[in-house]
């Protein structure tokens, strides 16, 4: 997990303007913010999506399926995959499995209520679906990780989980964005930089999105195309 605020001030360390041993300052961090999340909105435009994992928790309704996305029962962000889920009953914490459709569909009465033991997930655009069996009351808390697209909606103080060339990006397209603000000059080599890197992130999503990645069954797919970009 990482800071935001810790990207901030790497972009800073990068431009000269701040050491590493020093605290970036509270108005430079709240301008930081603003711009990270311009930022992040901007490359929301530009087929440069940003995932990251995320856990959340909601409580058991007594109904089988709960929703991720605006106004969701379970999450106010649609995931695009979930990777981990347990169950709480508040003294005791187990393991959800995650399965497949086709796993799901063959469960002949789910109706059946208690501690949930097993979980599909339904990525449909714009509301995602968690279906779990058994169905859980209000008893139970269920905790899951998701895979997200990363939105801006940036707090002072927040984290996030990246991989480390999405970090990368982050940090150098701050960088460059906040260059004029500190009176610092964005050359050429430092404009070259990020557009390499934007342009590495591109070609190896959409090598992904037409070769390499598929949502293994276990989470809630069909072994079809994974598409990274989709929304």
């Amino acid at each position: 997990m990482t800071l935001v605020n810790e990207l901030i001030s790497d972009a800073l360390i990068d431009l000269g303007k701040l050491s590493p041993a020093e605290t970036i300052d509270a108005n430079d961090l709240a301008h930081g913010i603003r711009v990270v999340n311009r930022l992040i909105g901007s490359y929301a435009t530009k087929n440069l999506l940003i995932p990251y994992t995320t856990t959340e928790n909601f409580d058991g309704d007594g109904t089988a399926s709960y929703t991720m996305g605006t106004a969701g029962t379970a999450s106010a962000t649609r995931a695009l995959r979930i990777i981990n889920a347990y169950v709480s009953d508040g003294t005791y914490d187990h393991g959800i499995k995650l399965i497949d459709q086709t796993t799901y569909n063959a469960i002949e009465n789910k109706a059946v209520t208690g501690e949930p033991e097993v979980l599909f997930y339904d990525p449909l655009y714009a509301i995602g679906y968690i279906y779990l069996y058994p169905i859980p009351s209000d008893s139970y808390a269920i905790y899951i990780e998701s895979i997200k697209y990363l939105h801006a909606a940036f707090s002072v103080g927040d984290t996030v989980s990246l991989s480390k060339e999405y970090e990368d990006l982050l940090v150098i397209a701050l960088r460059n964005r906040l260059a004029p603000s500190f009176g610092v000059q964005v050359t050429p080599v430092m404009i070259r930089e990020l557009t390499l890197l934007e342009n590495d992130i591109r070609v190896a999503n959409s090598y992904n999105q037409n070769n390499l990645m598929s949502i293994p069954s276990e989470f809630g797919g069909s072994g079809g195309a994974y598409n990274i970009e989709a929304g």
